[in-house]
């Protein structure tokens, strides 16, 4: 969105000269006031309007359009949707027929547009940034293109969130009603990618990238709108044009605001104001001479404050009721409630009166804007609390998420912690992902007012939701500061001025900590004893009361993340992780050089071992050693010397062995590449061996240190999973022929867990269409559960502990999705989606 679109508009104010309404198409009843718009194509589509009801009609039938016979009917189809949304947000039912006839308004920047012929971008952008609009406009073109000619790519628009399967799937139906999608092609536009969950979004996302670099989606082009924080590759990524403040200004004028205050808010405000939709709800507050908020949560509630305020037919109250229950029966039922769930007739009436909520077909209602389902969503859990379906069920829990974190948004500290608490007790990743998404991240650190909490308060509740944290995420929660040479309970100390945040967190000692009583300056110059544990110091987003889960939220991902990246967590009863962690252990007191695989004796590792545990303390590397391939802590060093000393591990001639199998191919040439020691089959064996090592040892890991978060955690959701991995090795080349193995895999639901690896003949095989199950023979699949499109990676099987990299790599991207660490793995490509 750019000040150019915007300039060109000429908007009749509302106290001006009414707008001139199309011809109503003969036999349609038109309500008075704002008047009937006609729609156009061949299904006769006009808006009626009445106060701030906009009704969507099909001539002679009464009946919403969902379908589209033709191109017309696309185009219609479009139009409604604008004008329902714009209408929604406050504009007048003619101003919005007017916006929605220009087609500049919301046409996105040439360098945004110049999009690919084919393949995917994603249009990214936070809520009220125009995304959908700017897709409706894309949309529109397409349209227009297939219009003039007829061997065009067909035009399609999908909102993700009515997507059931195959996302190419559905595009290809909707498409046949028009022509051939496999001669013409198609342009896909899918609007809301993350609505569906970030997991299905990713799921969708993946179909779509898979499907256009097949030879039979060469003539697609998918562009799809999503809010920041689903995974979306770079080069896929377009960011969504924010206005500048001038821009912000002009529009503000031409919606009968004041475009000049613009420039004298507060940073905070004119950070909200570079989304177009919160610049016209700053329109009405200003004509009703009111102060801007400072959030877009506090912007969402001035607009629903105004548009219950102009329904005359009951009380607000009442309406702000029938909307959280109609939020409640659409967020459970995917989007669309039917009314016979929502109330009476004349409830009906009231919901559609407040202007918010829109009719589809005779018996359905929506909210025109995604972000009010959610909003109201959120309402109804204030109001309400979480019901107990709602957290016995992970189906329904990721319907709710948004409002989960619409709910922390607009809440007060103690309305926070009614709703969060059962929550967290039952779905700790849950309550993570919603607190991430419900607070910015960034603040700004000079402005205020801020509420003046004094430093008691401020260590009170961010102890309070420290130890929340810990609790719910243990038994690793109780190790977050192990690694910091801290085992037990800590105290926060912390202040706040203004909005700038400072935290201690101390050692505890019983009720007494003598930390406290050092000066906060001093605190870094005590002991080690003494001291702090760790620090944080920066702005808090204070004007949300719920910031303090986020702030100790931020603390417990860190620690999570430098405790996976470290491999930190030890597991006492798992084969594949004590093989895996034995060998490097040998290896590495025998001086055994990376990548060779000699056996060794069980007894000389013994020896060896036992002597530096209780000959030479301190020598063997026990989380430290520089250079080593081996570091563990000494519990994990004493389990293995008992299990030495008991002959356990080692064959009936005494030897350890590599756990997995070894090079079986003579190397003549002077350079060579790993995998060139190992014939095909040889590669495949291994390959299989490593995955099904760390589907073991990633299985281990949930159990024993992350048991509250398995309903929820990608992989770990997914089970009963069948793990198939299609391998392709090149043929021996010249001495620097450089073509490493490529490796796809695939989960499919299946009724037992299994790994299966196969070798394929080419490498355009690794690129054909995944068989798809016999749909009677699917499990059902949770929707948390990791995308099921094959993702292309190197195997990363020839390291000294492959199956535990793989494993918390895994682990690391699963916590990751959930917000419970700051950042993903290193490594770029896991192998799974």
């Amino acid at each position: 969105m750019t000040v150019a679109w915007w300039q060109r508009l000429s908007i009749r104010r509302h106290n001006k000269a009414p707008h001139r309404a199309r011809p109503v198409v003969p036999g349609m009843v038109s309500a008075p006031g704002d008047g009937a718009i006609a729609i156009g194509g061949s299904a006769e589509t006009v808006v009626g309007g009445h106060g701030n009801t906009v009704v969507v009609l099909q001539a002679g039938t009464g009946e919403r359009v969902v379908g589209a016979a033709s191109l017309d009917d696309l185009d219609a189809s479009c139009r409604i949707r604008m004008v329902e949304r714009w209408h929604a947000a406050g504009v007048s039912a003619a101003v919005a027929a007017e916006l929605a006839d220009t087609p500049q308004v919301g046409a996105l920047l040439d360098a945004v547009t110049a999009l690919p012929e084919h393949g995917v971008v994603v249009l990214e952008g936070a809520f009220g940034a125009g995304k959908s609009l700017a897709a409706e406009r894309q949309h529109q073109r397409d349209i227009a293109a297939a219009r003039a000619d007829a061997q065009a790519p067909i035009p399609v628009r999908l909102a993700a969130q009515d997507v059931q399967g195959s996302l190419i799937d559905a595009a290809t139906r909707a498409a046949a009603v028009l022509g051939d999608p496999a001669v013409r092609g198609v342009r896909l536009i899918v609007d809301g990618l993350e609505e569906p969950g970030p997991i299905r979004g990713k799921e969708l996302l993946d179909q779509a990238c898979s499907w256009t670099l097949s030879p039979a989606g060469a003539r697609w082009h998918i562009l799809a709108t999503a809010r920041p924080g689903l995974e979306v590759d770079e080069k896929l990524r377009r960011p969504m044009p924010e206005l500048s403040a001038d821009e912000a200004a002009a529009l503000m004028d031409r919606l009968g605001g004041n475009g000049t205050a613009v420039h004298s808010q507060s940073g905070m405000v004119r950070s909200v104001l570079r989304q177009p939709l919160f610049v016209i709800i700053a329109a009405q507050i200003q004509r009703d001479h009111e102060r801007l908020p400072n959030s877009p949560v506090a912007f969402l509630d001035a607009l629903v404050t105004r548009a219950l305020r102009d329904v005359e037919s009951v009380k607000e109250e009442r309406a702000e009721r029938l909307l959280r229950r109609l939020a409640a029966v659409c967020v459970s039922a995917g989007g669309v409630g039917a009314t016979a769930d929502v109330g009476s007739p004349g409830e009906v009436q009231v919901l559609l009166e407040t202007r918010l909520v829109v009719r589809r077909g005779d018996r359905h209602l929506a909210f025109a804007l995604p972000v009010l389902e959610q909003y109201f969503a959120g309402q109804a859990l204030l109001a309400n609390g979480v019901l107990t379906d709602v957290v016995q069920s992970v189906e329904l829990l990721d319907r709710w998420r948004y409002g989960l974190a619409m709910a922390i948004a607009s809440s007060g500290w103690e309305s926070a912690r009614t709703v969060l608490d059962p929550l967290l007790r039952a779905h700790p990743g849950v309550v993570a992902w919603a607190v991430h998404e419900a607070i910015p991240q960034a603040e700004f650190e000079e402005e205020g007012p801020w509420p003046d909490l004094p430093a008691d308060v401020v260590s009170q509740r961010l102890q309070e939701t420290l130890d929340a944290w810990q609790a719910a995420l243990s038994p690793a929660g109780d190790r977050i500061f192990f690694s910091m040479g801290r085992n037990g309970p800590v105290t926060v100390d912390a202040f706040l001025e203004g909005n700038r945040l400072g935290l201690h967190i101390l050692r505890r000692d019983g009720d007494h900590t003598p930390g406290l009583a050092i000066p906060a300056a001093h605190r870094w110059t005590e002991p080690r004893g003494v001291r702090p544990v760790t620090a944080l110091f920066g702005a808090a987003a204070v004007e949300y009361a719920a910031w303090p889960w986020q702030k100790t939220l931020k603390l417990v991902a860190s620690r999570l993340h430098t405790m996976c990246a470290r491999k930190d967590f030890d597991l006492a009863d798992c084969d594949a992780y004590t093989k895996e962690r034995l060998w490097l252990a040998a290896a590495d007191l025998m001086r055994l050089p990376s990548r060779r695989f000699t056996p060794l004796r069980a007894e000389d590792v013994h020896q060896l071992l036992h002597h530096h545990l209780y000959g030479e303390p301190g020598s063997l590397p026990v989380r430290s050693g520089f250079g080593t391939r081996f570091t563990g802590y000494q519990a994990e060093l004493l389990r293995i010397e008992e299990e030495l000393a008991r002959g356990r591990w080692a064959d009936a001639d005494g030897l350890l062995h590599s756990p997995y199998a070894v090079p079986d191919q003579e190397l003549i040439r002077p350079r060579y590449w790993v995998w060139d020691a190992y014939s095909p089959e040889q590669l495949r064996l291994r390959t299989e061996q490593v995955l099904t090592a760390a589907v073991e040892i990633y299985t281990a890991l949930v159990d024993t240190w992350f048991p509250h978060l398995k309903p929820v955690l990608g992989l770990a959701s997914a089970v009963p999973t069948a793990l198939i991995g299609d391998l392709y090795t090149a043929p021996p080349g010249g001495k620097d022929a450089y073509e490493p193995p490529g490796l796809r895999l695939s989960l499919y639901p299946s009724p037992s867990s299994s790994v299966t690896v196969r070798l394929v003949p080419s490498k355009d095989a690794l690129y054909e269409p995944v068989p798809a199950t016999a749909r009677g023979s699917r499990p059902t699949r949770s929707p948390w559960a990791r995308p099921s499109t094959p993702v292309l990676s190197e195997p990363e099987i020839f390291g000294d502990a492959p199956a535990t990299d793989y494993a918390y790599a895994w682990l690391h991207e699963d916590l990751h999705r959930l917000h419970l660490t700051e950042r993903g793995p290193r490594t770029i490509r896991t192998g799974l989606p």
